[in-house]
């Protein structure tokens, strides 16, 4: 067996395991869930699951984008195939298996493997900007129950620092590269500032979807509708880059959820809270779940073009 299908079978397996740990997780509170749902209704568990999965899209074209500003255009299939594939990986404990896998997947599209991680680390750092930026959203009402919250203000200015100044965020991304130890003759090399905002903006498109689904779930238990859209919205986000700098829970889990319950707690608190919490992280964990099987099962069922075809170096 060639070192290239022994790469292919090694990253399959790897996805079965974490899809497999995945499901085993939520069979095991699937009791607690039933519940929540029933709380919630489930026509309105099913729409804030639709809201969570499409807010998740804007990203992925965000970091195409990113990778053909950075010189490698990969056609939808294989791209899609690349970034689901990756970014199941999160779910492992540890914030570096993503780039690990976006460059594990470099050698079969001919690709170089910087590139592919950098357009990660750098797509990450966007959607970091983006989602303080959409935290901001839920501002006001933070800052009426607790002036804590004006902190805020400086880390969007620290946040806003890749944009204003790319050349530093590239610096940033060569440190990455290092560290991943995926060095090349070439350092990546950032696309232009229009690129990059362009970017941001899909990022900030993704958090303003994916937020809506706390909202909506906040109104069912109880919370004032105007309240619950803008700090579910913002709360959402701020929870999620919370859960980004975890670097040793899988998927932020644990920060995440502790953010997002002291936002939400200025509009819920007791068992609504603690369900509203528990429901938006298993509901991402099934749209994380579902929508990387369906990709693949469609790509699978398709026969899309092999992995090499596509990539510029």
């Amino acid at each position: 067996m060639t070192r290239r299908r022994v790469f292919a079978v090694l990253r399959w397996a790897a996805v079965v395991l974490v899809l497999a740990f995945l499901g085993w997780q939520l069979w095991r509170v699937r009791h607690g869930v039933g519940d929540s749902l029933r709380q919630v209704g489930w026509s309105t568990a099913i729409l804030a699951a639709v809201l969570a999965s499409i807010g998740g899209l804007p990203g992925f074209f965000g970091w195409r984008m990113l990778l053909a500003g950075l010189g490698t255009r990969l056609p939808l299939p294989v791209a899609a195939r690349v970034f689901f594939l990756a970014g199941i990986t999160r779910y492992l404990p540890g914030g570096v298996w993503p780039a690990v896998a976006h460059a594990a997947m470099a050698r079969p599209l001919g690709a170089p493997a910087a590139r592919l991680a950098g357009a990660f680390v750098a797509s990450q750092g966007l959607g970091v900007v983006a989602g303080l930026v959409v935290g901001l959203v839920a501002l006001p009402w933070l800052v009426a129950d607790d002036p804590l919250w004006w902190a805020l203000l400086p880390l969007l200015g620290a946040a806003l620092l890749p944009l204003l100044a790319p050349g530093f965020f590239g610096r940033l991304l060569g440190v990455a590269q290092r560290v991943l130890r995926r060095g090349e003759a070439r350092p990546v090399v950032l696309p232009g500032r229009r690129t990059l905002l362009a970017v941001t903006g899909l990022m900030t498109l993704g958090w303003l979807i994916s937020g809506l689904h706390v909202g909506l779930l906040a109104v069912a238990l109880g919370a004032p509708p105007a309240g619950a859209l803008s700090v579910g919205i913002g709360g959402f986000a701020l929870s999620t880059v919370a859960g980004i700098f975890t670097l040793v829970m899988p998927s932020g889990l644990g920060p995440r959820e502790v953010v997002l319950g002291l936002t939400l707690a200025t509009l819920l608190t007791g068992p609504g809270l603690i369900t509203l919490v528990a429901l938006s992280r298993v509901l991402i964990t099934v749209v994380d779940v579902v929508s990387t099987a369906v990709v693949l099962g469609v790509l699978a069922l398709t026969r899309t073009a092999p992995l090499t075809q596509g990539a510029s170096s």
